[in-house]
């Protein structure tokens, strides 16, 4: 399962049927979509009541904080009760290049949180330089609903603490490099039953496809890391980590 996918994107509109098919063949079943903007909410939902193997979450990016408008949050708040939506995000905090908004950053993630519990629904998060940020502002808001924190490039002590908060860590193409080798270790030590698997595609293309568009079949390119890093067998890699995933997103 390909937690993590901008199927939406206008990457794939020249060839998005062929890719879908192609990843179906080769046994991936599920890939969910989050949203990032107000204006591509409906796209994503589109895209996922097309087609069975999709599924969509709805948010608002904490990259992109001049599209957002308090008229968007209260958007969300109806949206995500309309169904199917499988979680709020992708949401968080990106302090890359940064704090000049970290106020308006956490006011933002914060009433997202909120509509995510209130919802009784999972959050996709984007962390950058945010990681204890975002812990604290999990445990003010007493958050327990789970989610997936999106590539994530943490330790292992945040890891644990994120555990205690239902979430599962978004393994991708960062660790197909082998120059990755903090990431790569911390993934090897990380409890098999937290770990899920995805792409972020368009972007986050791992070594095989470096530089160029990221698809959702390179999901395999990744488990093959994965495997590589691990002790476990790859069936039950793959068996734990589609488990994990469908668990944190309620599907059956």
């Amino acid at each position: 399962m390909d937690t993590h996918c901008h199927f939406d994107f206008s990457d794939f509109d020249s060839d998005r049927d062929q890719l879908l098919s192609d990843a179906k063949q080769k046994g991936l079943l599920h890939l969910v979509i989050p949203g990032v903007k107000r204006e591509n909410w409906r796209r994503v939902r589109e895209l996922a009541i097309a087609h069975e193997e999709l599924h969509f979450a709805l948010g608002l990016h904490p990259m992109f904080m001049d599209a957002h408008t308090e008229q968007h949050l209260r958007d969300l708040e109806i949206e995500v009760t309309k169904g199917p939506v499988v979680a709020v995000g992708e949401i968080g905090l990106d302090f890359q290049f940064g704090r000049d908004n970290q106020h308006e950053q956490e006011r933002l993630f914060n009433s997202q949180i909120q509509i995510a519990m209130n919802a009784n629904l999972p959050v996709i998060i984007h962390c950058r330089k945010a990681h204890e940020d975002i812990l604290k502002i999990l445990s003010d808001n007493n958050y327990h609903n789970g989610g997936v924190i999106h590539a994530y490039n943490g330790d292992l002590n945040q890891a644990k603490r994120y555990a205690a908060h239902g979430f599962k860590l978004g393994v991708g193409g960062a660790i197909t490099y082998e120059r990755a080798t903090k990431i790569r270790k911390m993934v090897s030590e990380l409890s098999l039953e937290q770990i899920v698997l995805e792409t972020d595609a368009p972007d986050m293309s791992p070594v095989t496809c470096q530089g160029k568009r990221n698809t959702p079949v390179h999901i395999f390119d990744n488990f093959s890391s994965l495997v590589e890093l691990r002790e476990e067998s790859a069936e039950q890699i793959a068996q734990q980590t589609t488990t994990n995933a469908l668990e944190v997103f309620r599907l059956s």
